[in-house]
């Protein structure tokens, strides 16, 4: 039953891939494990998200990336909201035709 939720990254495609083209090397300097690989390959291909998906880990480890990911834009949301309030409270002081005593010298 799928949910259709669940996709695979850019990162582990290429890391995929990258393992796929590495078959031809693996078969040629060490035929032995060439079988172990395979089943290996297979396992990943077919059978890893079926797992995740039975066991539940991909919608744990999404929650988790999410809040994550929200608590990492709030604090840059927060920091650029600062900084464009003090850029404006910055003008403000550089725009006034009287001199601000509590302002350094040559402001």
């Amino acid at each position: 039953m799928r949910t259709g939720n669940f996709s695979w990254g850019p990162l582990a495609r290429g890391l995929y891939t990258a393992l796929l083209w590495c078959t031809i090397i693996i078969g040629w300097h060490y035929p032995g494990l060439l079988v172990y690989y395979v089943a290996l390959m297979i396992f990943l291909g077919l059978g890893l998200r079926p797992l995740l998906e039975f066991t539940g880990l991909d919608a744990y480890l999404s929650r988790h990336l999410d809040r994550f990911e929200e608590r990492r834009w709030k604090s840059v949301t927060r920091r650029k909201r600062l900084e464009v309030a003090l850029g404006e409270r910055d003008k403000s002081y550089r725009h006034t035709h009287r001199r601000d005593p509590r302002l350094p010298k040559n402001w």
